[in-house]
Parts: structure tokens; sequence; C-alpha cells
């Protein structure tokens, strides 16, 4: 009875980890800035203002302003089309919390990513049960995905990664459960939970293009076998996909069901925003040409990689079976040997763009940190020569879906100027997190071959070198996780109280980013305007004098040049006091949180 409810336990403490990981959030703070967006959208909806654009204030003079230049916000997160203010991100993940924003306040709006989180550890924990694994491998893999990943660190985050994370499992659940054909009911299901998740993440659009490849594959081939059985060819045994033929049974629907859901999205894009594919399009469609998208998307792919076996490094122990069982097969099969060298030059141009890419300092660290790693895994992979390893068919369809949908995934994301990495703030690779469920079946499973199956050296070179691995992982997610969720979360909320005592209305920012956190708290009470240029700065002092604002509170963001307080400020003239010179004059008034404020007050000077 202990070992059936250890899996159990196991997601009992992960609950009680995402708790505490929620505990840490102040009100009113939000991991990175695009939550604060996606927060204004979702209190606005929650308030019975069911419009997807960003309503602005009635004062006609706070509108004109916005339109010359003063809005707190510009591309490619808040476009202006129509006369009116869009985020990028799709609606509904801020339609579907609004209504938790409406009976819980600020803290409703995580009950959402963290309610999908726990759903997700639960779904997987049922799809163990349906795979039939030992308890063991079944409570390995639910720790793993849990305390080893960087996906419970999202639980406790105002993002749509963990909704859409669960939408797609449960329809690959559906999809992936071994049997020898599925219903209609299972095909409708299926495709429409993985062409939901597209509604929540338009990177899931890659996965969506990644099922219908292999979906399709499966489909024709058990056609071919079905129409042409007298040709004495059995076609799936040929090809080694025997076990997977269920996957082309009712594949059609499957499909046709995905694309309908998709569709679906699409068309209410296209009424609300006159594209089919959303805001989204015009930071991916219209402002690249198709070679400076391709050669990003290489970028965007080697990052990605690297990214998801730094922040889930149990994976590596997979790919070392993998090399070792492509090194064995490729002296009988000339596939195999295509497939080894492909995957040796990959990893060499991936060395070659991480080694460019970072300081010496971080490749000395590096190598001090993770060289015995790899002189271990070197050795290890030696020591294993004479084992048989086994991919089998399951193992091998979650290595071409991973890749499939990585590459799908760097085509489609945007890595901007302005971002410090693929994906910008976040832990570990978050585009990828669907794959962490996958990836650990087979990673438990191949760690029981060599339990089961290798003498004694073997098995526990095999035991130290996975715990290595694990031990990183658990090291890297949850104390180092932890550590930066609680730094990324601080000097947030001294600001937020300085500005909400503060009587003065008007409120302006050096940059979008510090508007992005700050406004969704204070939108109640506070105008926010965006002045990084000296002439806008005069075309705000005028029309705050003119509306007997005359004063306000200018706040720096800590992380680009704040020059505006500290620079002269240009002169200008006033409506009817033609003959009198005005500007702009600073005090500071030092660091809130991690902020460092001035007051700013219109005075003349003659």
């Amino acid at each position: 009875m202990i070992r059936h409810g250890l899996s159990w336990f196991i997601i009992g403490a992960g609950v009680a980890f995402s708790l505490y990981l929620l505990g840490q959030v102040p009100e009113g703070v939000y991991f990175s800035g695009d939550g604060g967006l996606k927060a204004l959208l979702a209190q606005q909806l929650g308030e019975g203002n069911l419009r997807i654009d960003l309503i602005p204030p009635d004062a006609e003079w706070v509108r004109q302003l916005w339109q010359n230049g003063l809005y707190p916000y510009e591309e490619p997160f808040v476009y202006y089309l129509s006369d009116r203010y869009y985020i990028t991100f799709p609606y509904p993940f801020s339609l579907i919390t609004a209504p938790f924003y409406t009976l819980f306040g600020e803290r409703g709006l995580y009950f959402v990513p963290l309610v999908s989180t726990w759903l997700i550890w639960i779904s997987f924990n049922f799809y163990c049960n349906y795979l039939k694994i030992t308890r063991f491998q079944q409570c390995l893999a639910v720790f793993l995905v849990i305390f080893a990943s960087n996906l419970t660190l999202y639980s406790g985050m105002y993002w749509e990664h963990t909704l859409a994370v669960l939408f797609c499992l449960i329809g690959m659940i559906i999809l992936f459960i071994p049997r020898e054909s599925m219903s209609l009911k299972e095909a409708i299901l299926s495709g429409f939970f993985v062409g939901l998740s597209a509604w929540i993440r338009s990177e899931f659009l890659a996965m969506v293009a990644t099922l219908t490849f292999v979906v399709g594959v499966m489909t024709a081939i058990r056609l071919f076998s079905g129409v042409m059985p007298e040709n004495g060819v059995d076609l799936p045994n040929r090809l080694r996909l025997n076990k997977l033929l269920y996957l082309g049974d009712k594949g059609i629907i499957f499909i046709f069901t995905m694309y309908a859901t998709v569709g679906l999205f699409f068309i209410s894009n296209k009424l609300i925003y006159g594209h089919f594919l959303g805001i989204h399009a015009l930071q991916i469609v219209e402002e690249f040409s198709i070679t400076r998208r391709l050669i990003e998307a290489w970028e965007s792919f080697l990052e990605i990689v690297v990214t998801f076996f730094e922040y889930f490094p149990v994976a590596c122990f997979s790919l070392l079976c993998l090399l070792s069982f492509l090194v064995k097969k490729s002296l009988q099969e000339k596939t195999a040997k295509i497939i080894l060298i492909t995957l040796i030059i990959f990893s060499l141009i991936t060395s070659v763009y991480w080694v460019n890419t970072h300081g010496l300092d971080e490749i000395k660290l590096f190598v001090r940190i993770y060289g015995i790693l790899i002189v271990l895994s070197a050795m290890w992979l030696f020591l294993i020569r004479k084992e048989e390893i086994k991919i089998t068919q399951r193992m091998a369809l979650v290595y071409v879906v991973s890749l499939f949908f990585t590459a799908g995934v760097a085509l489609l994301v945007d890595s901007g100027s302005d971002e410090i990495a693929v994906g910008g703030k976040q832990w570990g690779q978050r585009y990828l997190l669907i794959l962490l469920p996958f990836f650990s079946v087979v990673i438990v499973q191949q760690l029981q071959t060599f339990l089961d199956n290798s003498k004694s050296t073997v098995k526990y070179c095999t035991i130290f070198l996975f715990s290595i691995f694990l031990l990183i992982g658990m090291y890297k997610n949850i104390y180092l996780g932890t550590t930066f969720f609680q730094r990324n979360h601080g000097g947030v909320t001294e600001a937020i109280q300085f500005l909400s005592n503060d009587p003065r209305k008007v409120v302006v920012v050096s940059h979008q980013y510090a508007a992005q956190i700050l406004e969704s708290p204070l939108r109640k009470d506070k105008l926010f305007f965006r002045v990084d240029q000296p002439e806008n700065l005069v075309k705000l002092g005028q029309t705050l004098n003119q509306n007997n604002q005359a004063d306000f509170i200018y706040v720096c963001y800590p992380f680009r040049k704040c020059e505006i307080p500290t620079s002269p400020s240009q002169t200008f003239t006033l409506e009817g006091k033609a003959n009198s010179l005005f500007q702009v004059q600073f005090n500071p008034l030092g660091e809130k949180g991690k902020y460092t404020m001035y007051e700013a007050k219109v005075m003349a000077i003659n």
C-alpha cells in the first residue's frame, strides 16, 4: 500500500513546495512584465469591461499624450491598432483568469497557473499507470518532473505556460496511451485538447504541426497496409513501427479536430485583431524576412536545446544512452550511422555556438563545475560499450516528437534585441516544458534496463552517474530556483507602497519595463506615462500644467539608462504665458525598493 501511494505522496510534497513558492510572491508583484500586462487585461475583464484591448482613461488630455508618444508601453509588447491598444499576448489566458481576480483579487490571478501545475502532475501520474511501468519507475518519473525540472517554479508565476502544457499533455496522453486502436471519442478529445493548447500559447502550433506529421505518417502506413495486404510486405514491421500503428487509427479524425480547434482560434483573432494569427503575427510574420527568420531560428534552436539540458540535467542520461545505442548500431546499419554523424556534427556546432556566446570567465566556470561530470560520462560510455541498450519504438517516438517540436518552436518564437535570451527572463527553457513528462518516462525506463540486466560494476556506476545528474537538477531547480524566484520578486513592494501612498496622480517611467511591473496594482489611482526623450518631457510639462497636474513622480527602471532626471531640462512656454519660460525640475527621492525615484514639478525660471 505504501508503494502504491508513494507517487501521490511525492505529488503532495510538490503541492506543499508550490504553495511555499506562491507564499514568496508579494501581492501585486509579477515575475515578469509580461504578467503585468496580462494582469491589466484580466483586471479589466474581471471588472466587467468585456473588451480585449486596454481601455484608456476618459480624460482627453491623457489620450492625446499617449497618442503623441508618451504611452507607457510600446511594441512589441503593446500595439496601437484602429485607435485601440492591444497587448501582444493571446487573450484567452487573461479571459480565463479574470473570474478568479473578481473572486479573490490579486491572489486569484495565480489560481489557474497553480492548479494547472497540480493537474499536470496528477495527469502524468495516471499516464504512468496506463504505461504499466513499475512503481519505482513511476515514482521516480513523477519526482523528476516535480523536483528535478524547472516546471514547478512556473506554478508561482502569473504565466500561461502551465495551463497550455496541461491542455497539450492531456491531449498527448490520450493519443499516446498504448492500445490496439483508438475510439472516435478518444481521437476527438485528443485533437481538441492539443488544439486548445495553441489558444493559450502560440508555440504549441509547433506541436500541432509535429503531431500532424507523426499521426499522418502512421495513418498513411496503416492505410497502405490495409489496402495492399497481398503484396507480402509487412510495412509496419519492416519500418519497426508496428507498436505505434495505433496512432494512425482515427488519425484523420484526430488531425481534423485539432485543426478545427485551432481554426476557431484563428477566426476569433481575425474578428478581434483583423489578422488570423493575432497580434503575434505582427511580431513574427510581418516584421522579418524569411532569411532573417531562418538565421534567428537556428540560433534559437541551439540556445533552446542547451538550456533544456542545463535545467533538466537528468535528460543528459537519456542522451548518453541514445549516443551509445547509435554508436553500436552504426556498425551494423546505415541509418544509425547517418543519425550518429548528424548528432556529432550538431553537438560540435552547439559547442562552438556556446563558446562564442559566453565569456572566458563563464567558460572557465563551466569547466570547473562540469568538467569532472563530462569525464565521468565519457568513462561511463566506455564502461557500457558491451552492454545491450535498447531504444524502443516509444522512446524513438519521444525523441522524434521532441526534435520536431523544438525545431518548430525555434521558428515561431521571437528573440528580441532587448532580451537576454530566447524567451527573455525565465527559469529554464519555458518553451519545452511539455517535453519534461515524456522525457522522464524514457529516462526511468533506460535506467531500469541497467538495473535489471547489468553486472554489479556497471549497475553501481550507472546509479552513481544518474544520481549526480539528479542532484544537479534538484540543486538547480529547488535551491537556486527558489533563490532566484525570491530575489526576482524583491524590491517591487516598496515601490508600489510608496507610489500608492503618494498623493500625486501622475507617474512617469523611463522604460516600459517599469510600467509593466508597477501599473497593474496602481491602475485605479495613477496615470502612467513614459518619457525617455527630452522633447516628450516638454510635451508632458505643457499638458500637465494646462490640466492642473504640475507635479509628478519619475521612476527610473534600474537596468537601463535613466538620463532624463539628471540632464538639463529643456525650457518651454505655456499657453497664455508666452513671456515666461518654464522647465521641469527634478529632486531625488532616493531608492524605493529597486527603483530610483524623483519628484518633478513644472517651474517658472524667470
